[in-house]
């Protein structure tokens, strides 16, 4: 699960790798929102997944799947 305390840093990380990309930041928001929201409550397998199916929808390129999936792993929180 992702670590609730340092949501605000993994935001900073996520969103710049995101608005990187081209996406705007009126779509980020929400695909960022859903993303820490997964990772937080339920698991990072279900982030992951998520994440997986924005990239075959075409919202974010094949590209970000291992930057954004290291910046989650750095947040994890482990138990």
């Amino acid at each position: 699960m992702l670590n609730e305390g340092r949501r605000t840093e993994l935001l900073f990380f996520l969103r710049e790798i995101v608005l990187e990309s081209g996406v705007s930041e009126k779509e980020a928001e929400p695909f960022l929102a859903s993303l820490t929201a997964k990772g937080s409550r339920e698991s990072v397998e279900s982030a992951t997944a998520f994440l997986d199916s924005r990239i075959e929808e075409g919202f974010i390129s094949e590209d970000l799947r291992a930057p954004i999936k290291r910046v989650m792993r750095r947040f994890t929180k482990m138990r």
